[in-house]
């Protein structure tokens, strides 16, 4: 198969051999990201001053080697042009309400409802979520704001070239488990964003790549008697690699596959036997379809310590391009 040891080897064959030398530089980019992040992890013992730093060079090494891998399939199994292409405008609003099935042995939880709204009445923007548990005391509300350095803003008449965007956000969470008698609360900060591939070479239009890396710091609060508080710090770090579905004008969308580094949400860090288990993030897939101009559905799956899955309904207003 193609870009799975050698990224870029499938353009190479198909004649393309531009985009096969940019790929494959990709990669080794990613090698060396990843090295220079791991090495001095191991050759230290995860020392504190270096296990930060470190494993964020290194989840970012693996997103780039992903993504250099995921491109060079895309770009020889994809028709030339994709199966869709983004909108210019992105929505003023965008509401969602919706289900979440979660499964973790460890919690009693199980059934979630959720709610979220995205304001951007220009460059910032403001999307406050919540989840709500069904069959426990048990909640999770996040606040982000954010600014666009760069990319689609909701203005006809700032019709942006692709999907392609430069964020700065800041973001306060609490998640409280009462019935488990502890509630987590993180301040963060991070840096991500979307390149819309066409930009790398005209076989991968109609895909998108995105990453993101920040930081944050935690209080632990626990509900029992005489406990102290904990604090903590977070690294925030992710990647996917995504398609749009569907042209403007008609139903549209995009899918995407990813990897989340934070430990601190529902599907938390991934599970595995032996000293490894918990160290990497959670993996995850997400799609959503407008099947009119204001109304469309989503879904979304995850998998770390706990599997997650559920569908969302939602709603937009944005003016016409």
């Amino acid at each position: 198969m193609p870009g799975l040891v050698v990224h870029g080897s499938g353009h190479f064959v198909a004649g393309d051999a531009r985009t096969g030398s940019r790929l494959l530089l990709l990669e080794g980019a990613g090698l060396g990201t990843l090295a220079v992040g791991f090495v001095p992890i191991v050759l230290t013992g995860a020392s504190r001053r270096l296990v930060g730093p470190g494993a964020a060079l290194s989840v970012v090494g693996v997103g780039l080697f992903a993504i250099s891998a995921i491109a060079d399939l895309y770009g020889v199994l994809v028709p030339p042009g994709g199966i869709g292409a983004p909108t210019a405008v992105v929505p003023i609003v965008q509401t969602d309400v919706g289900y979440r099935y979660v499964y973790n042995p460890v919690f009693s939880y199980r059934d979630f409802v959720v709610y979220g709204i995205d304001y951007r009445p220009g460059r910032w923007r403001v999307h406050p979520t919540a989840w709500f548990a069904l069959n426990a005391s048990a909640s999770r509300v996040r606040v982000p704001l954010a600014y666009r350095l760069t990319g689609p803003v909701p203005r006809a008449s700032s019709a942006w070239r692709d999907g392609s965007y430069f964020d700065v956000e800041a973001a306060l969470t609490r998640h409280a488990d009462l019935a488990d008698g502890f509630v987590t609360t993180t301040a963060e900060v991070s840096l991500g964003g979307r390149l819309d591939m066409q930009r790398v070479a005209p076989s991968l239009a109609g895909s998108f790549a995105e990453m993101g890396l920040g930081w944050g710091f935690q209080r632990y609060g626990y509900q029992v008697k005489g406990a102290a508080s904990d604090v903590g710090e977070l690294l925030l770090a992710r990647f996917g690699y995504g398609l749009y579905i569907g042209w403007p004008g008609a139903a549209q969308g995009e899918l995407m596959v990813y990897y989340d580094h934070r430990h601190d949400d529902i599907a938390a860090g991934f599970k595995l036997r032996g000293l490894g288990s918990g160290v990497a993030g959670h993996f995850g897939i997400e799609g959503r379809m407008y099947l009119s101009e204001h109304w469309g559905v989503s879904a979304e799956a995850m998998v770390g310590s706990a599997y997650v899955a559920g569908v969302s309904i939602l709603f937009r207003h944005a003016e016409r391009p």
